[in-house]
């Protein structure tokens, strides 16, 4: 038991252990990068947290790296004031992050299980950062380097997505991102396996390792391994890695009745507005008459884009949103400033649970200029504002540092700290800026008009390889060279593809287990341990009613498994843009809203409602 007394009481149940000389390390590691870390969230983060706070959070996240016996026992006395001006709280953050060193360097000393100094700073990060807001993340080589390629749109490797998959228990390439990617120009087709990179086999190696030997630096060759269907035997493949430029449009077109689509993944910097004015001039010359932003699974990213994106539909001198931080003395607007390039032909924004940050950001901006409709399910809600900083050139710190606001004033944000003073009163009542429609904060951005997309259910899970990483259709649709080598665009999966499709699986050992059987193994279980043969006839008639009710499941799911064929076909076949530009001919949720569009009447309708969601709030608490 170790006791350090310093104002504070400290008692820390550790096994002891010889002393080891590995101080230089830690003290090096601490100052270099916690101590770093700790700073810059006192000056930085959006709200200000207490030095007792943030060391108490670290400590404990400390610990966690320790056997489960290792415990401690922190008193700081008094709660820090709150409104302690800052030379105060300097002062009390360099004696706990002080104390904290001492911490550590006991634990290094005299801890049974060796723990390395990186890893106990690690952990303490990551408790420091978990009295943060989800958003504020520390990141080293492999997240930063995901982290870049999300928010800038290109990196240095092959251009495909990749997953893995059993039971191969090898890396599957699940999608080209597009035609001109090395990948593609080598050859390498979508639903090939990957069994070796260079060297290294790829059985049991997981997604983020493969990637990590794929990705290099541009004009640097990598030899794949692969196995294709319909191929008898593994081939290689040398390719040259290149700059891979990703497309924030993923697809666009128009549709007969003269609407515009487009398709947009994310927000990426000095890009994705680019890619949104271009798509937007084109549409606009094959003769748009309205259009369908799509912003569906859009994460966000660059703030700056968000404006000029929201400035492709928003009159000039339009506020579109607005930041205030801690660490800012003045308030940011950001305002539009050319006018709208479609000016003001009608448009209906689709959201859902996955458009967050930036998307929200404009799908905001539209609905408070009452500019169009937004469709969908309601949002993420994150409100917030990050930036990175450098951590001694080893790592970066996402911090967040301000929370961004719509043109009425609300804040979308649900997920920051729950005393955060920036966020605002939820309760309070927003109006839109043109019509005075209430609309509300705190939920992400509520859409005009909600619909659910396509529901997945138990059987479809499963097929798709939910929890087991088994997917059956992925397995089934990579053997489209063999089965389907002349698929076009036009093809669609029919009875004949569904019954080929259960004989794949029936073949591969899928055994779908609804609620209803998974209950009943569970009764059997119980029932085993009673007299079993007292209830095994009625057991046994249970199984023959549940294989009728599964049978019926296949019927229910028949249209969502065969659009899922088609899609995934198409894919491996003709690529994503052949698969995208099915999907937007059956896709429920872009086809209410081109009805909408195209109804004048209809689309008014929804402008003339006094409170956004109130139409569906009511029809919530109407169900049972």
């Amino acid at each position: 038991m170790f006791k350090i007394f310093r104002q504070i009481c400290l008692i820390i149940l550790l096994a002891s252990t010889p002393l080891m000389a590995k101080q230089v390390a830690l003290r090096t590691e601490f100052n270099e990068i916690l101590w770093a870390t700790a700073q810059n969230i006192h000056h930085y983060y959006i709200d200000k947290v207490s030095p007792d706070t943030l060391m108490s959070a670290g400590v404990r996240g400390m610990f966690r790296a320790l056997d489960d016996h290792s415990d401690y026992t922190l008193d700081l006395g008094a709660p820090f004031p709150p409104q302690a001006d800052s030379r105060i709280y300097n002062a009390q953050l360099k004696r706990n992050f002080t104390l904290f060193q001492r911490i550590a360097r006991a634990i290094d000393d005299s801890a049974l299980y060796t723990v390395r100094a990186d890893t106990l700073v690690r952990f303490g990060i990551a408790g420091m950062l978990d009295a943060l807001d989800p958003y504020s993340v520390f990141m080293e080589k492999r997240n930063l380097d995901n982290f870049n390629i999300h928010t800038k749109g290109h990196y240095g490797g092959l251009g495909f997505r990749i997953q893995q998959v059993y039971p191969d228990s090898a890396i599957a390439v699940w999608a080209l991102l597009h035609e001109n990617t090395p990948a593609a120009r080598a050859g390498i087709k979508s639903g090939d396996l990957i069994v070796a990179i260079d060297d290294s086999t790829t059985k049991h190696m997981d997604v983020g390792d493969a990637a990590d030997l794929m990705r290099g630096e541009p004009d640097t060759p990598v030899t794949l391994t692969l196995k294709r269907a319909g191929t008898p035997d593994v081939f290689k493949k040398v390719i040259i890695r290149k700059k891979v430029q990703m497309q924030s449009v993923s697809y666009q077109t128009l549709f007969p009745d003269s609407t515009g689509y487009i398709k947009l993944t994310g927000f990426q910097l000095k890009k994705s507005s680019k890619e949104v004015r271009q798509a937007l001039l084109e549409l606009k010359d094959q003769g748009m008459q309205r259009l369908i932003f799509d912003l569906r699974g859009n994460g966000g990213g660059y703030l700056q884009e968000a404006v000029k994106i929201a400035d492709l539909f928003l009159p000039k001198d339009r506020v579109v949103v607005y930041t205030a931080g801690r660490a800012f003395q003045d308030t940011a607007w950001y305002k539009t400033e050319e006018d709208a390039l479609i000016g003001d032909a009608p448009m209906i924004v689709l959201v859902d649970q996955g458009s967050a940050s930036a998307s929200e950001i404009v799908s905001g901006a539209i609905q408070d200029w009452d500019r169009g409709l937004i469709l969908g399910m309601p949002t993420v809600g994150k409100g917030s504002v990050q930036q990175t900083i450098s951590i001694a050139d080893k790592a970066e710190l996402k911090l967040t540092m301000a929370a961004y606001f719509t043109p009425s004033g609300r804040s979308i944000d649900k997920r920051m700290r729950k005393d955060s003073t920036l966020v605002g009163n939820l309760d309070k009542v927003y109006r839109t800026q043109t019509l005075g429609r209430i609309v509300h904060g705190g939920g992400g951005i509520t859409p005009d008009i909600h619909m659910e997309g396509r529901e997945s259910t138990s059987l479809y899970n499963q097929l798709r390889g939910w929890r087991t990483r088994d997917p059956k259709f992925f397995h089934f649709s990579r053997q489209q060279p063999a089965w389907y080598p002349d698929i076009t665009p036009a093809f669609r999966a029919d009875r004949k593809t569904l019954g080929k499709f259960r004989k794949f699986v029936q073949q591969k050992n899928f055994d779908y287990i609804s609620e209803a059987e998974a209950h009943l193994e569970k009764l059997e279980e119980i029932a085993q341990k009673d007299d079993y043969k007292k209830i095994e006839k009625t057991v046994n008639k249970l199984k023959k009613d549940i294989d009728k009710i599964e049978e019926q499941h296949w019927k229910d799911n028949r249209e969502l498994i065969l659009w899922k064929l088609t899609y995934d076909l198409l894919e491996k076949s003709n690529g994503l843009k052949a698969a995208y530009a099915y999907d937007a001919t059956v896709d429920p949720v872009l086809n209410r809203a081109r009805s909408i569009l195209t109804d004048p009447q209809a689309y008014e309708k929804w402008f003339l409602e006094a409170e956004i969601g109130l139409r569906e709030k009511q029809s919530t608490e109407d169900r049972p």
